[in-house]
């Protein structure tokens, strides 16, 4: 099993007694970010500790139920920060206020072209069977839409309708008011239904290759339902 779960910064962060968070501002000249940062330094955390939202929280609940089931390797997990563009789960973050949210189309596809996230993305995907896009509309149209698959591989994209760009072999996932009969509201839903995804795939490791075969959102919902009686 190769799977890449690409997910989203959130509002809330593991800011404890910090004076202040980096802004926007910070992120758009490099000394001044290196300054930042070091003044900052003693509230460094790794990403998937500094981000506290459910989104996020149920999200890292489903990988490392994976990661427990069918070993570390099966499942790596990429974060798009609007700050940091595309950041490993272990890379070392300082405090910050920096969102896609809300934005401008323009200003986010200015924003993620200057980060490098259309890019980095792409590149980071290549090497894996399959990849499930956790991620709101600003977040991903800061990717460039559409990604594009690289031969025998599954996108798979949990998303509120299908009237974003994407390519015409991706899976598309509905993950509006009708899901969130799986526990959680809109904006933590993708994180919630991913985690019980992953519980529904532990018990039926068999579905790994429905999964990447199937077009549809079938198989990827059937395993959130047997998930349920899991959680």
């Amino acid at each position: 099993m190769e799977l890449l779960v690409v997910g989203s910064c959130t509002g809330d962060k593991d800011i404890r007694d910090c004076p202040y968070s980096l802004t926007e501002a910070d992120f758009d000249d490099p000394a001044t970010l290196s300054c930042r940062e070091a003044e900052l330094s003693r509230w460094t955390l790794p990403a998937v500790r500094l981000y506290t939202g459910w989104q996020h929280r149920y999200m890292v609940m489903g990988v490392n139920a994976i990661r427990q089931r069918f070993g570390s390797a099966a499942c790596a997990l990429k974060i798009i920060s609007a700050g940091y563009g595309i950041v490993d789960e272990d890379r070392n973050l300082v405090p910050y206020e920096a969102t896609f949210q809300n934005k401008r189309p323009s200003w986010i596809s200015e924003r993620a072209q200057r980060l490098g996230i259309p890019q980095a993305l792409r590149q980071t995907i290549r090497d894996f069977e399959a990849v499930i896009f956790l991620l709101g509309k600003e977040y991903l149209l800061s990717t460039h839409p559409p990604v594009v698959p690289v031969v025998n591989q599954r996108l798979i994209f949990l998303a509120p309708n299908a009237k974003l760009a994407f390519h015409q072999n991706s899976t598309i996932v509905p993950a509006g008011l009708e899901e969130t009969r799986f526990g959680a509201g809109l904006v933590a839903l993708k994180g919630k239904m991913f985690e019980l995804f992953a519980y529904g795939l532990s018990g039926r490791p068999k579905a790994w290759n429905d999964l990447l075969t199937d077009p549809t959102a079938g198989t990827f919902l059937r395993l959130v339902e047997a998930g349920r009686g899991q959680a």
